[in-house]
């Protein structure tokens, strides 16, 4: 019994050892922490790095992609409003007209694809905004102009 509770004593003792060194190390750490980030705390913020803060950077909603469209009349108005509804929730993503002709090309299939495509190579009027782009398919595939800017 007398030579358990001695090993007990000696495991106890390793131990308690163990832990001051390691409560040393972590205050040693500590103070190399400070140390290192005390300059930088008292700098001033620039006001890049301050509009850059996760605070300062506004959020975009996720927003699902509109449904593609092909060419069909009834599918016109509903894949332009959805794109706009896209570039008013995202403002950051779609910050130039380019950006969002390019996304609703991108989301064109069949032969308004073949339309799109051929409108984006060619440097046409209708990419240079989204609104001059959204007025096109109506006059292409059909629906008139009117029933896209009343809504």
């Amino acid at each position: 019994m007398v030579a358990a509770s001695s090993e007990s004593r000696r495991a106890a003792a390793v131990h308690e050892q163990a832990i001051t060194a390691l409560a040393t190390q972590v205050q040693q750490l500590t103070k190399t922490l400070s140390q290192t980030l005390a300059p930088v705390q008292s700098a001033a913020p620039s006001s890049a790095a301050t509009a850059l803060t996760p605070s300062r950077v506004a959020s975009e909603p996720r927003v699902g992609n509109p449904e593609r469209y092909a060419g069909e009349p009834e599918g016109c108005n509903p894949f332009l409003t959805n794109c706009s509804i896209l570039f008013a929730l995202q403002p950051l993503t779609f910050s130039t007209e380019e950006a969002k002709v390019a996304y609703a090309i991108s989301h064109l299939t069949g032969r308004a694809r073949l339309w799109g495509t051929a409108e984006w190579d060619r440097h046409m009027s209708a990419c240079s905004s989204f609104q001059a782009f959204a007025a096109e398919p109506h006059k292409v595939f059909g629906m008139g102009i009117s029933s896209y800017i009343l809504h």
